[in-house]
């Protein structure tokens, strides 16, 4: 028998939903019966391979891209490429912090510390412009990072 969630079976739901984002696999079990973490390990079982895989072909992009210089791991070109809508797609280093700020305009960048109220993390405002001009974020783990700078950026153009 189907698992059945508020009366809609995994088949129906599939055929009714426009999520494009759902995967062919899934969890079968309802998901009151399990711990959030127990509920969280068998969706990254889920979606691990495909994340990886997507991953992989973006590593592999980058390096072209590269090669064409259309592409770089740098802050300071990065930053202005962000403010002026140059960044398709942005990898960044989930665990790596650099304490500044960006200007949304000119996309100078300032250096500072953390600790003062007025600074943050310089990658997480480098994500912030590419999200406001149409780019797309993927953050990566330190070890799969294709870059020792933290970021790898693909232009557009």
């Amino acid at each position: 028998m189907q698992p059945r969630l508020n009366g809609i079976s995994k088949a129906m739901f599939r055929q009714i939903t426009r999520n494009p984002f759902l995967l062919p696999a899934g969890i079968d079990i309802h998901p009151d019966a399990l711990r959030a973490d127990a509920l969280r390990e068998r969706a990254w079982l889920v979606v691990e391979p495909k994340y990886l895989a997507r991953l992989g072909r973006l590593v592999e992009e980058f390096g072209r891209a590269k090669s064409k210089g259309l592409s770089s791991d740098e802050l300071a070109p990065c930053a202005q490429a962000a403010v002026n809508g140059r960044i398709a797609t942005l990898l960044v280093d989930g665990d790596r912090r650099v304490a500044g700020r960006i200007d949304g305009t000119s996309g100078q960048i300032e250096y500072g510390d953390l600790a003062h109220p007025e600074i943050d993390d310089l990658l997480d405002d480098l994500g912030e412009l590419v999200v406001k001009k149409g780019g797309e974020i993927v953050i990566v783990p330190a070890e799969r990072m294709p870059t020792r700078t933290g970021i790898a950026a693909i232009y557009r153009f």
